[in-house]
């Protein structure tokens, strides 16, 4: 029997996702950022955010998913597929969910995540955040999306709010990262987001092949030079 070879019972070998931020920077601070991942809905921004959480616990970070639009369990199912399973982060306390979408959505909500009674108001999740990352260093954080968050909160003052929320974190030498859905906003409100976080990365997709192919480009980075090219976003 070759022991090389994997049995159907066998975890799925750990997904490499290609490139990542590391990956589209010449130089510069990788931690203690904010990060905006714009681009239509199906074109990767989701699959991006959790390998970037991959890729943090597998370099020591300790990882947060704020959902608002699915339930922790999808994505967990989802991570898992890709070989980033979670289930010991999740046990030792280095993976957190919180999750808004469950109350909002009367589903069931999962035991082991902190939850949010309303979207609609960012200070309760700057609140979880701040009690979730009380025994954390360095830890990285996803917000999926802040397109919803946007659309129950007030225009007027959510800008402001998240400005706070992202200075809070990465002066705590934490790095977040929200996703923004295209299509769902004004192109203000696109135009604001994007320049209150220090990066901003841009997705869309390839639908005339047989198969669908997705890019990645960096717009902008602060504090460092980018090439803005359209680069393919694979799963190898």
């Amino acid at each position: 029997m070759n022991s090389d070879k994997s049995s159907d019972t066998d975890p799925p070998r750990p997904t490499i996702a290609r490139p990542m931020i590391g990956d589209l920077v010449q130089f510069g601070q990788l931690t203690q950022v904010s990060i905006m991942l714009v681009g239509p809905l199906g074109s990767g921004k989701t699959t991006y955010a959790e390998a970037f959480l991959a890729e943090g616990l597998r370099l020591g970070f300790p990882a947060v998913f704020v959902t608002t639009d699915v339930s922790p369990r999808v994505i967990r199912n989802d991570m898992s597929r890709h070989g980033w399973a979670i289930d010991d982060y999740e046990n030792s306390g280095q993976f957190v969910f919180i999750d808004g979408y469950s109350e909002r959505m009367g589903a069931p909500k999962s035991s082991s995540a902190y939850s949010l009674s309303k979207v609609d108001d960012i200070s309760e999740l700057g609140i979880v955040l701040s009690e979730v990352l009380d025994e954390m260093v360095v830890a990285r954080i996803v917000v999926d999306s802040l397109s919803t968050l946007i659309l129950h909160s007030s225009p007027a003052t959510m800008p402001r709010a998240v400005q706070r929320l992202s200075g809070r974190l990465t002066q705590s030498s934490h790095s977040i990262m929200y996703i923004l859905e295209e299509g769902v906003h004004d192109e203000k409100t696109y135009a604001t987001f994007s320049y209150l976080a220090d990066a901003v990365l841009r997705f869309k997709v390839d639908d005339s092949g047989p198969v669908p192919r997705h890019y990645v480009r960096m717009e902008r980075m602060r504090g460092t030079e980018t090439t803005r090219s359209w680069m393919e976003f694979v799963l190898e």
